[in-house]
C-alpha cells in the first residue's frame, strides 16, 4: 500500500480530491509532506478515465499484423500526463492498474496486452446522437410543440452556448451588424414572369425581404407563415440555395445589417473546444466531452441536404431547434449563421454560408406602409421599331405616404437600393456521384435492403 500527498499531484481536479482524502496518519511516500492518501484511489480514478476517454490503440491490425508503432502513448507516459505525479508513482499506478484489469478466471488483460497504448477516442457523441434520433422520432410521432423531451435535450445540448469557444478561441455566438465581418446579407427571390417580378421591384424592401408574417411558406428553420429572413454571405450561394430552374429569373439584392444582433455559428461548433482548465478527472467534462463531440456534428445535421418531398418530416427538427434558440432568454440570439447544402463542391472552399434571421430580426427598413416605394420598367424599346431588350429600371421617389407611413419600431435590415441585380437563370450545372448497378445472377450471397 501506497500513499501521495495533494503536493505531488499535477493534475487540479485530481490534486483537490488528494487532498480531500489525506490522513495525517499516513505521510507521502514521495516527499516530505505529513499527510497523504491512498494511492490506490488515484489507480481507480485512471481506470474510469481511460476507460470513459481512452481507447486502446495497440490491438489494431496494423500493430498486430506489421509491427506498427501504436498511435499515442503507452501507458506510462498516459498516467503521468494525466496525472503530473512522480515517475515512482506513475509505476506504482500503472503496476496497480495491470493488476485491476488482471481476470484470473482467464490469465488474460482487460486489454490484451502487457504494454498497452491508449490514444483519445474519436469521438464521444453517441450517447446524445442516440438521444437526438429519439428526439427526432419524438416530434414527428408524438408531440411537435412544448415537446418536454426536446425542450430537455435542445437544454442540455445548447444551455452553455454562450461560454462555448473553438479551438481558436473565438465564441460561437458572434456579433453582426455595422463594422462587422457579417454587415451584409444577400437575399434573392425567384421569378418566371415578368408580372411577378415587376410588382416585386415595385416595393422592394417588402417582396424581396422576409415575408410578412401569416404568409411565407415553411422553411429549413421556420414554421408555415412565420417570418423569417433566409440570406447568404455571399450571391453565388444565395442564387444556389433559391434552386431556380433554367428559364426563371433570380433577382439579388443587398441588405446591409443596420443595428448589432447575436447569431450562433454553427461553423464554429465543428472545432468547439472544452474549457482550459477542464479535467478528465472532473464527472463533469464527461458530459461536456459528450457535449462538444455532438455539437461538432450539429451543423452537418442542420444543414444537411433535404429533399423536397421530405421538407415537411425533415424541417421539423431544424424548426424545433430554431424556435428553442430564439426563444431562449440567456441566449438572446437573433439567428444563425450555417454552412450551405447547395453549394458544396468537394476539396474547395465554401464560397460562402447562409444565414436565418428569426422574426425578432427579420424587419427591413421601408417594408412598411400603404403604398410602394418605387416605380419599376423592365424592357427598353427600340424608338421607332418593333425591336426591345431587357433593361430593368427602377426610381425611387420621394412620397409622403411612404416617408410617414408606420415603421418597424427597430429595423435590423436596409435594403441597399443600388445593388439589386436581376439574372436570367441559363443552365445549372451539378455535382454528383454516379454509382453503377451490377448485374447479378443472385442476391442471396449479399445484405441488400
Amino acid at each position: 500500500m501506497s500513499f501521495i500527498c495533494s503536493s505531488c499531484i499535477g493534475d487540479t481536479f485530481l490534486r483537490r480530491l488528494v487532498e480531500d482524502a489525506s490522513s495525517d496518519k499516513t505521510p507521502c511516500e514521495y516527499c516530505d509532506a505529513k499527510s497523504a492518501a491512498d494511492l490506490w484511489m488515484v489507480t481507480e480514478l485512471c481506470d474510469e478515465v481511460l476507460d470513459t476517454f481512452f481507447e486502446d490503440s495497440s490491438n489494431t491490425m496494423a500493430v498486430v499484423r506489421f509491427n506498427y508503432t501504436p498511435a499515442g502513448e503507452d501507458l506510462p507516459s498516459t498516467v503521468a500526463r494525466l496525472t503530473g505525479m512522480p515517475q515512482e508513482a506513475v509505476e506504482a499506478v500503472v503496476e496497480s492498474l495491470a493488476s485491476l484489469w488482471h481476470d484470473p478466471s482467464s490469465g488474460e488483460s482487460r486489454y490484451g496486452d502487457d504494454e498497452p497504448w491508449f490514444v483519445r477516442k474519436a469521438s464521444m457523441a453517441a450517447e446524445l446522437s442516440h438521444s437526438w434520433r429519439e428526439m427526432e422520432e419524438s416530434l414527428r410521432s408524438d408531440v411537435r410543440y412544448f415537446n418536454p423531451q426536446a425542450i430537455h435535450l435542445l437544454e442540455k445540448i445548447f444551455g452553455e452556448l454562450a461560454n462555448d469557444r473553438n479551438m481558436e478561441g473565438l465564441p460561437v455566438v458572434v456579433e453582426a451588424g455595422p463594422g462587422t465581418l457579417l454587415s451584409t446579407f444577400y437575399r434573392a427571390r425567384v421569378f418566371q414572369t415578368d408580372g411577378a417580378l415587376t410588382e416585386a421591384l415595385k416595393w422592394p424592401e417588402r417582396l424581396l425581404g422576409s415575408p410578412a408574417a401569416g404568409i411565407g411558406a415553411a422553411g429549413r428553420m421556420n414554421g408555415q407563415g412565420q417570418p423569417a429572413f433566409y440570406g447568404a454571405t455571399s450571391p453565388e450561394v444565395c442564387i444556389a440555395e433559391v434552386r431556380p430552374p433554367v428559364g426563371s429569373r433570380v433577382v439579388l439584392a443587398a441588405f446591409d445589417v443596420i443595428r448589432p444582433i447575436r447569431l450562433l455559428d454553427l461553423r464554429r461548433l465543428a472545432t468547439v473546444e472544452l474549457s482550459p482548465e477542464s479535467s478528465l478527472f472532473d464527472p463533469n467534462t464527461r458530459a461536456a466531452a459528450q457535449r462538444r463531440d455532438f455539437l461538432r456534428t450539429l451543423g452537418d445535421r442542420i444543414s444537411a441536404p433535404v429533399v423536397p418531398e421530405l421538407q415537411d418530416r425533415d424541417y421539423l427538427v431544424t424548426q424545433a431547434v430554431a424556435d428553442y434558440l430564439a426563444a431562449h432568454l440567456a441566449l438572446n440570439l437573433e439567428g444563425i449563421v450555417y454552412a450551405s447544402a447547395q453549394n458544396r463542391r468537394p476539396d474547395e472552399p465554401p464560397a460562402g454560408d447562409n444565414v436565418v434571421l428569426f422574426r425578432k430580426a427579420s424587419d427591413v427598413e421601408n417594408a412598411h406602409g400603404d403604398q410602394a416605394t418605387a416605380e419599376v420598367a423592365l424592357w427598353e424599346y427600340e424608338e421607332e421599331g418593333p425591336e426591345r431588350w431587357f433593361h430593368p429600371c427602377i426610381l425611387y421617389p420621394e412620397r409622403e405616404a411612404y416617408r410617414h407611413g408606420p415603421k418597424p419600431q427597430n429595423p435590423t435590415l436596409s435594403l441597399r437600393r443600388d445593388s439589386i441585380v436581376v439574372h436570367d437563370v441559363r443552365a445549372v450545372r451539378y455535382e454528383t456521384k454516379g454509382h453503377e448497378v451490377d448485374v447479378v445472377s443472385s442476391l442471396d450471397d449479399r445484405h441488400y435492403g
